[in-house]
Parts: structure tokens; sequence; C-alpha cells
């Protein structure tokens, strides 16, 4: 094969997987902001009943949604911080939910807006 068709084959295959990847990432962004809200009432629901496992579950789902809002991170890190005391096994949630928040609270220096410094 020559080098103009070597060049030509990997150009094609190097797209294919850039477009398969934004095509793959898309779909889970659409999956995402369709279940926030069935998820949302799950997570609510098992909180009412004090189901832990579920809580766990269905809160790491939550916490790495895309579309999840600070106000709703920031109630479950409440109630995450309530039942921790009693249940151990959400000490796992509770810091992932703290490294979102701590996340979302970082000030970036100014030139990332635009502006330099």
């Amino acid at each position: 094969m020559s080098n103009a068709g070597i060049l030509v084959v990997t150009f094609i295959i190097t797209i294919t997987i850039v477009v398969l990847f934004f095509y793959y990432s898309s779909q889970i962004k659409k999956r995402d902001s369709q279940t926030l809200e069935s998820d949302w009432k799950a997570f609510q629901n098992a909180v009412q009943q004090h189901r832990i496992s579920t809580i766990k579950d269905i809160g790491s789902q939550l916490i790495y949604n895309e579309n999840i809002s600070e106000e709703q991170v920031r109630e479950m890190s409440n109630i995450i911080k309530m039942l921790e005391n009693d249940h151990k096994e959400l000490t796992d949630l509770k810091w992932i939910i703290y490294n979102k928040r701590k996340d979302w609270s970082k000030k970036y220096p100014r030139y990332f807006d635009g502006h330099p410094m």
C-alpha cells in the first residue's frame, strides 16, 4: 500500500473513532437528562423509607449525572451527613458528594474567562 493510501485509511479510521465517541457521549447525556427526575424521586423515596443500600446505589448514579443541579447536590449532602453517623456504608458516597461540591466551588484564574491576567 502506498503512503497516500495509508494516510487515507488512518484518517478515515481516526474520524470514525471520533464520530463514534461523540455519538456515544451524546447518548449518555441524553439518557442522563431523561432519567434525572425519576432517579431523584427514587432517591427521595429511598430516604423516606430508610433503605440504605438503595440510597447508596441511586445516590452514586445521581452524583455522576451531568444534569444534576447544585441544589440537589446540596440536599443530598445534607441527607447523607444526617444518615452517615448511623450507617458507615454511606461514607464513600459522602466523599463523592463532597468532591463534586468542591469541584463546583472552585475559583478559576481570571484568564479562563477570556481576560488575560
